[in-house]
């Protein structure tokens, strides 16, 4: 569903280019009418575009089709005023991972590795009566950041069913 239309005030959906220095105003949000809305994929096959939509509940619909399609895919989705501050909404596939975010199953593993891994050498120097001393020393710096990884993901699976219990409970 890819249109190529820079014209204003059409209605309807259109596909406009993220940047376009051949059309004036060269910017996609200044091509935008008050009251548009713009989705914009986290990811996308050759020139960056978003898709314009008339209406707040097309392009949230839009946004839900586009992520149940690509579960890697975020949608967030922008009003005329372009990138000024928070999205109006964003959407999440359940195995879109941010740019900069560590996966769920690195925090996992490495976690448990580094955490169970720290008890462990810790345990065995412990049992040596610390004679050996350095299964301790690193057994010790291990358990700490072991904790912070499962920490981490603990708090972020906690925060997610809260969030989508509440969701639920708000749609029911």
């Amino acid at each position: 569903m890819q249109l190529d239309c820079y014209t204003f005030g059409m209605g309807g959906t259109r596909t406009l280019p993220l940047f376009d220095k051949n059309v004036h105003p060269s910017s996609w949000n200044e091509r935008m009418l008050p009251g548009e809305y713009a989705v914009h994929d986290s990811h996308f096959e050759g020139e960056p575009f978003c898709v314009v939509f008339s209406s707040l509940a097309e392009a949230e619909t839009y946004a839900r089709e586009r992520v149940a399609e690509d579960p890697g895919l975020r949608c967030r989705i922008f009003d005329h005023q372009g990138l000024v501050g928070k999205p109006i909404r964003e959407f999440k596939g359940g195995s879109y991972k941010g740019e900069s975010d560590l996966s769920p199953r690195f925090r996992r593993w490495v976690g448990s590795v580094l955490f169970f891994g720290g008890i462990i050498l810790t345990i065995v120097d412990w049992h040596a009566d610390f004679k050996l001393l350095w299964p301790a020393m690193l057994g010790t710096r291990m358990l700490i950041p072991g904790f912070l990884l499962l920490f981490t993901e603990a708090m972020i699976v906690f925060y997610a069913r809260r969030e989508s219990a509440q969701t639920e409970k708000r749609a029911g």
